[in-house]
C-alpha cells in the first residue's frame, strides 16, 4: 500500500516537473531575449536543451528524473518564447499570422512524432529521439538576428543587413527600416523601465488583454484533456488507445497546418471564437457521456462508445484552429516594443503556471464534481471567454506592430506619459497620488 502511494506521488511530481521548470524559465527568458537577443537565446539554450535530454536518459532515480523534467521545462519555455518573439518581429504584416503560427505547427508535429515513436519504444529511447529537435535549433547560427532587437541595441548596420537577408537583396527596405528605427528610437529616448510603469496604460492595457487570453487557452481544458487522453479513452473507446492517440496527434497537425494558411485572411478574433465554440461542443458531449455512464451505468453508453474518441478528435482539431496559436501570436503582437520582452515573460509565466494548476486540479475536480462536471466547467469558462473576446480583444490582422502599439495610445496625453518619467518616479496627471514620488 505504501509503495503504491509513493508511486502515485512520484507520478504527480513527474507530470508537474515541466510546468514548474517552465514557470522558472519564463523569468530567465526575459533576461536572455533582452540582452542576448532572440536568435542568440535559441543558440545559447540549444546545448543546455541537449544536456537535459541526456541527463533524463541517464538518470536512475525519480528525484533525478524530476530535476531533469524541471530543467527541460526551463529550456523549453526559453526557446519557445524566443522563437515566438523572433518570428513575429521578422515577418511582414501580411504574413505575420502564418509565420507566427509556425511554433504551434512545430509543437503539433512534436506531439505526433512522440506519440508515434512512443507507441513502439520505451521512454528512454523516445527521449534520445527527441534530441533531434534541440539540435535543429543550432541551425539558427545561419539565420539573421531580429532587426527590431538589433535596432534596439543601436546596431543600425547589422539591422539593415538582417532585414536585407529576410526581405531579399533586391528589395527596397528603406521604408520598413525607417519605421522600425523610428519606433525603437522613440522608445530608447524614454527613461529606463521603472517598476511604477506597470500602472501606465500602455503597459497594463495589453496585460489586461493577454492574461485572460492565456487563462482561456489553459482553462479550455487543454491540459486536462491532452495530459489525460489515454485515461479518458481507456475502457471508453472501441479503438486501441495507442492508435487513437496517434490519430489525435495527426488531427492536431493537420488542423494547425490549415490554420497557418488561413489565419491572415480570417483574423485572430474569428479563429478564437470559432475554436472556442467547437471546443465547447466537444466538452459538452464528453461530459454528457461520462454523466450517463456514471449515473446510469456502463450499459447506458454502450451504443455511444464512439463518443469519447469522437469528442477528443473534435477537441484536438478545434483547439488547433484558434486556441493553440492565436494567444501566443497576440502575445507578441499586442506587446509594445518597450515592454515586449517583459510582457513575453509575463505571458509565458502565466501560461506555465496555469498548465501546472490545470494538470494538478483536474483529478480533484473529477473527485468533487465528477468527470462530467469538470468538462462542463471548462465549457462554461469558454462561454464567458467568448464574451470577453467579442467585447475587449482588438483585431490585429494585417496591422503593423507599430499600428497595434498606437491602438493603446488613446490620446496624446497617454502617449506622452512615459516621457514624464524621471529618475525619481513617474508623474501621471490622471493619477497623481499613485505615481507621486512622495508616496
Amino acid at each position: 500500500m505504501g509503495s503504491t502511494i509513493t508511486r502515485i506521488i512520484w507520478i504527480k511530481l513527474l507530470f508537474s516537473g515541466i510546468p514548474i521548470g517552465s514557470t522558472i524559465g519564463a523569468i530567465s527568458a526575459f533576461i536572455s531575449t533582452n540582452y542576448v537577443g532572440r536568435r542568440g537565446t535559441m543558440l545559447l539554450i540549444s546545448p543546455f536543451y541537449i544536456l537535459t535530454h541526456l541527463l533524463t536518459v541517464l538518470t536512475t532515480s525519480p528525484t533525478q528524473i524530476f530535476i531533469g523534467r524541471i530543467l527541460t521545462g526551463m529550456v523549453d519555455i526559453s526557446t519557445t518564447m524566443a522563437s515566438q518573439i523572433y518570428t513575429s518581429e521578422i515577418a511582414t504584416p501580411e504574413l505575420r499570422g502564418a509565420v507566427s503560427s509556425l511554433p504551434s505547427v512545430a509543437l503539433a508535429l512534436g506531439i505526433l512524432v512522440c506519440y508515434v515513436i512512443g507507441a513502439f519504444v520505451d521512454w528512454r529511447v523516445l527521449t534520445l529521439c527527441e534530441l533531434a529537435f534541440p539540435i535543429a535549433y543550432l541551425s539558427m547560427w545561419f539565420q539573421p538576428e531580429s532587426p527590431v532587437w538589433l535596432l534596439k541595441k543601436g546596431r543600425m548596420d547589422d539591422a539593415q543587413k538582417a532585414l536585407k537577408r529576410l526581405r531579399g537583396q533586391d528589395t527596397d527596405i528603406s521604408e520598413e527600416l525607417f519605421r522600425i528605427k523610428e519606433n525603437c528610437d522613440r522608445e530608447a529616448a524614454k527613461p529606463k523601465f521603472h517598476i511604477r510603469e506597470i500602472f501606465v496604460p500602455l503597459f497594463f492595457h495589453p496585460v489586461l488583454l493577454l492574461v485572460p487570453l492565456v487563462f482561456l487557452q489553459m482553462f479550455s481544458g487543454y491540459g486536462a484533456v491532452v495530459y489525460n487522453s489515454v485515461t479518458i479513452l481507456e475502457g471508453n473507446s472501441p479503438i486501441d488507445v495507442g492508435i487513437a492517440t496517434i490519430i489525435l496527434a495527426v488531427c492536431l497537425v493537420v488542423a494547425v497546418l490549415i490554420v497557418s494558411i488561413f489565419i491572415d485572411s480570417l483574423g485572430r478574433k474569428a479563429l478564437m471564437l470559432i475554436s472556442g465554440l467547437i471546443i465547447k461542443i466537444s466538452l459538452l458531449a464528453l461530459g454528457t457521456y461520462f454523466y450517463l455512464r456514471d449515473t446510469y451505468g456502463p450499459d447506458s453508453v454502450e451504443n455511444i462508445s464512439w463518443l469519447p474518441f469522437a469528442s477528443l478528435v473534435v477537441f484536438y482539431t478545434s483547439y488547433a484552429v484558434g486556441y493553440s496559436s492565436v494567444p501566443f501570436i497576440m502575445l507578441a503582437e499586442l506587446s509594445p516594443v518597450r515592454y515586449r520582452d517583459i510582457m513575453g515573460s509575463i505571458g509565458y509565466f502565466v501560461n506555465s503556471l496555469l498548465i501546472f494548476v490545470v494538470v494538478r486540479t483536474f483529478p480533484e475536480l473529477q473527485k468533487s464534481i465528477g468527470d462530467h462536471g469538470a468538462f462542463w466547467l471548462y465549457a462554461c469558462i469558454l462561454a464567458v471567454g467568448a464574451v470577453f473576446i467579442i467585447v475587449f480583444v482588438p483585431e490585429t490582422k494585417g496591422k503593423t506592430l507599430e499600428d497595434i502599439e498606437y491602438f493603446f495610445k488613446k490620446s496624446l496625453d497617454q502617449e506622452l506619459e512615459l516621457d514624464s518619467v524621471d529618475k525619481n518616479g513617474i508623474y501621471n496627471p490622471v493619477c497623481p497620488n499613485v505615481f507621486s514620488t512622495d508616496n
